[in-house]
């Protein structure tokens, strides 16, 4: 039985390494429009504690930007050349103006600025793993439409809020957070040429969670003195994504 076991071993060790050997690198950049939703309650929580709004709409257009890299780990005669497996994996950057538009969206269109708000944008660096299904055409190589499903890794990180008059003088503190969804996309490759490939994608995030959270204290300055204060302003949401985005591989 043990020897049994040590043979079925070496069997998977040897395909597993002929698999990589006969695997195809690949990496290049994107670039596309990626349209977020977050629409939920919104709550402002301080040290007499938590005050409930309205239903606040965060969501925007936002442009987007980033690498894919991967590799094809089947050989090209594999199932006689009609399906390619990639395991790739997308990293990307966008910003969006959760907050300005939540806090407009409670509180009335441009409070944010008349209150004397600025900035506050939330970045997401995007880590999506994404094992990528093709089809090919052995007698019409141009076109490969794929399909997936895989997993999102976002880092949100809001960017401090500049408080001016006519509220006061100080800083709002931004929040970061680590977020997951499941991610399912579609699109095409074009086969230009064994070396270059275009592509074109459709991505949805479909999020894991509830809250949305953007600040975290208030940092008074100014004539009024100094001083910190818990101030949170979060939506009952997690923002999802729907992203189209073009770029190209660059087989090595």
């Amino acid at each position: 039985m043990a020897s049994r076991t040590k043979l079925l071993t070496l069997v998977a060790l040897l395909f597993f390494a002929f698999e990589m050997a006969s695997a195809q690198l690949y990496f290049g950049p994107f670039v596309g429009f990626n349209a977020s939703g977050l629409k939920g309650t919104f709550k402002s929580t301080t040290q007499g504690g938590t005050t409930t709004g309205n239903v606040a709409d965060g969501g925007s257009t936002a442009f987007t930007f980033g690498i894919n890299a991967g590799y094809q780990i089947f050989p090209s005669n594999f199932a006689g050349g009609w399906y390619k497996l990639d395991l790739n994996l997308d990293a990307s950057y966008t910003t969006f103006p959760y907050l300005e538009n939540a806090f407009n969206s409670n509180n009335g269109a441009g409070k944010f600025a008349a209150e004397g708000l600025s900035a506050g944008g939330t970045s997401i660096i995007a880590l999506d793993i994404m094992p990528i299904h093709r089809l090919t055409f052995p007698k019409f190589k141009l076109l490969s439409p794929f399909i997936g499903i895989g997993l999102g890794l976002d880092i949100f990180n809001t960017h401090d809020v500049t408080v001016g008059p006519p509220i006061g003088n100080g800083t709002l503190t931004g929040n970061s957070e680590f977020k997951l969804g499941l991610l399912v996309y579609y699109g095409v490759v074009i086969h230009a040429t064994d070396l270059i490939q275009p592509y074109l994608q459709f991505k949805h995030m479909i999020p894991f969670g509830s809250v949305t959270q953007f600040t975290n204290t208030y940092n008074q300055t100014g004539g009024a003195g100094g001083g910190s204060q818990t101030v949170q302003w979060a939506v009952q949401d997690v923002p999802g994504h729907f992203a189209l985005t073009a770029g190209v591989r660059f087989t090595i």
